[in-house]
């Protein structure tokens, strides 16, 4: 974080430039200050959004291969059954086998190994 703060200090705060864009960025870079860098203390926070945009990929191919725009109700039962199908991934749990379970609580659900 002292680092963070010698770059506003340097590079924000203390400068003033001439662009219009940089301006722009600048304001940005004071305006979000608070939560632009909240990843480096906190551990559970990760420095990029991988996550984020690999759990949206699934929708976003099915989206672009529908021949049609999705219905509301099939749309929210597909986020549903994403949802699950990611958090069963993350866990490294079987999505397969926890829908045949009859579970409802993923948390709850232990996979069984073969014998």
């Amino acid at each position: 974080m002292k680092q963070v703060d010698n770059f506003y200090a340097r590079v924000i705060i203390d400068t003033q430039y001439k662009s219009d864009l940089v301006c722009t960025y600048q304001k940005r870079f004071i305006r979000y200050r608070d939560s632009l860098f909240t990843f480096l203390a906190r551990d559970d926070i990760p420095w990029n959004n991988n996550a984020s945009e690999r759990a949206i990929r699934h929708f976003t191919l099915q989206r672009d291969s529908s021949q049609s725009p999705f219905q509301e109700s099939v749309l929210r039962n597909y986020l549903v059954l994403l949802g699950i199908r990611q958090t069963c991934r993350f866990q490294g749990k079987s999505f397969f086998k926890f829908l045949f379970s009859k579970e409802t609580d993923i948390e709850n659900f232990k996979t069984r190994k073969r014998k």
